[in-house]
């Protein structure tokens, strides 16, 4: 049975009939929601009606963002900035007229900014969001678009090593923190969220190692720390002064996206172009085999 309720000026029609969950839809006209429910329940009354999700991507994302993240490793940091990007850029786009098309027009004016492996990694944010709203959540969604959309390079590996000179000139114009940061990282060959959960009880200076609890494999690791690594940690952990902590903090205590930001005005003011702080991994992975063949 359906039924028409004015509600700020609009009108809402709601559409209940047994062995089918309440449909509510808001129009403008109430000659429109009249057709609407007409619609709807002839749909009903021969079987073939499919459910539409009122459900906009930006509240998806939110939902996504509020119920979902929380329960991954590190609460999905490294979710949480693409999240809140889509949310951004979709808004009020209802989820049910997603469209491939969509996705790629996103594709390509988000790939004139940034590399289109960073693209890729973006919808497969909103891939699993849209996956779990429809397994967990009940929205109605025949297809998820994001299996739609093509990538050309995006899976081409990176070589980018620093170039001479490039590593001073980042050091000596780096704040202390992501200075510390970048050492750390040259030294260790550690991924930067790894770097950003070390904690004081983690070091062990007297055997100048340093163990990793938490990891992308879900192994924990114990790593040498080399004299030049152990310096910036410790020379980080004495940065706090003598705050005490009423719990072991990462001492690295900062926001990953104003850090994201510092690190990209470095590389400009340095001048020095498609270096991304996940390069400095490779880095130290390519001069440990360097130095275990004797080429470094």
């Amino acid at each position: 049975m359906g039924s028409i309720r004015v509600r700020e000026g609009r009108y809402q029609a709601n559409v209940r009939r047994k062995g089918y969950a309440p449909v509510t839809a808001t129009f403008t006209s109430r000659e429109v929601a009249k057709r609407f429910i007409k619609s709807t329940e002839i749909a009903m009354e021969r079987g073939d009606y499919a459910p539409r999700s009122s459900l906009t991507v930006g509240e998806l994302m939110q939902k996504y963002e509020n119920e979902y993240l929380p329960t991954l490793k590190n609460g999905g940091d490294s979710h949480k900035w693409r999240v809140r990007l889509l949310k951004r850029y979709f808004k009020d786009l209802p989820l049910a007229d997603l469209t491939p098309a969509h996705l790629a027009k996103y594709r390509d004016k988000r790939v004139l900014k940034v590399a289109p492996l960073t693209v890729k990694r973006d919808l497969s944010v909103l891939s699993s969001a849209i996956n779990t709203a429809v397994m967990e959540w009940d929205v109605p969604l025949d297809l998820n678009p994001v299996s739609r959309i093509r990538f050309k390079n995006a899976d081409v590996p990176r070589d980018r090593r620093l170039q001479h000179g490039e590593e001073e000139l980042l050091l000596s114009e780096a704040y202390p923190c992501l200075k510390r940061q970048i050492i750390v990282a040259i030294e260790t060959a550690m991924r930067q969220g790894e770097i950003y959960s070390i904690k004081k009880s983690d070091i062990n200076a007297q055997n100048q190692t340093l163990q990793i609890p938490e990891t992308k494999t879900d192994r924990p690791r114990t790593i040498p720390l080399s004299k030049r690594a152990l310096k910036a940690l410790t020379d980080q952990i004495g940065a706090s002064g003598n705050v005490i902590q009423l719990s072991d903090r990462p001492i690295f205590d900062v926001n990953r996206w104003t850090e994201w930001n510092r690190f990209t005005r470095l590389k400009e003011q340095c001048g020095i172009e498609d270096l991304r702080f996940h390069d400095l991994r490779h880095e130290a992975t390519s001069r440990l085999f360097e130095r275990e063949t004797g080429q470094y």
